[in-house]
């Protein structure tokens, strides 16, 4: 039997409306919703705890989450280093090292981020053989800013803040090793964890 032409033309848009829109006729939005998880605006987030996976390295003014699979050693009273977990031959591609002091600037508002990051560039660009300032991101309320670089061996990138009352500073430094990781692996890394931050 042959079908009409508009009934021809309504059921090609129909199929083409269901696989553009990734649902198949026995799936609506909320099905799809609930398979991956989204329960809201892509900028909320859920602090991670310890029943869902995560550990908490803190150093006294603030503190971000990682896997528990990462480890976790204090190299001074006021630094952490986490490190992303060994692979098969036991070699892990990189940390990131937290460090909290005093700041002796004014304010703590994007301002002072900035005197910060000027500061930290004047050491990042001797020791690094590209370095490049991307804009400030604003995490969990508290304003970073950020520098990529690298040198022959690491992928590296900086975070740092002032802590609100001006008086301390927060600081993250990622290091990746080139030969383990791509320039992508070591981002998708970098943000799963500084949306964690938070200050204490």
């Amino acid at each position: 039997m042959r079908m009409s032409r508009p009934v021809t033309v309504a059921a090609l848009t129909l199929t083409i409306a269901i696989f553009a829109g990734g649902c198949s006729p026995e799936e609506d939005l909320s099905t799809k919703e609930a398979k991956s998880g989204s329960t809201g605006s892509p900028s909320e987030s859920r602090e991670p705890s310890a029943s869902s996976g995560w550990k908490t390295a803190s150093v006294k003014i603030a503190q971000i989450q990682v896997p528990l699979e990462w480890t976790i050693s204090s190299s001074a009273d006021q630094a952490q280093i986490v490190r992303a977990p060994k692979d098969s031959i036991g070699l892990s591609p990189g940390s990131g090292k937290i460090v909290a002091g005093p700041h002796a600037g004014d304010g703590d508002d994007e301002n002072a981020v900035n005197a910060l990051a000027e500061l930290r560039e004047v050491a990042l660009a001797n020791d690094l053989k590209t370095l490049k300032r991307l804009p400030n991101e604003a995490i969990n309320g508290s304003i970073f800013y950020h520098f990529r670089g690298e040198d022959e061996h690491t992928w590296q990138d900086h975070f740092g803040t002032v802590l609100p009352g001006g008086d301390d500073r927060f600081t993250i430094s990622w290091d990746f090793t080139k030969a383990d990781i791509d320039r992508k692996g070591a981002e998708a890394l970098i943000a799963q964890i500084m949306p964690t931050y938070k200050p204490l």
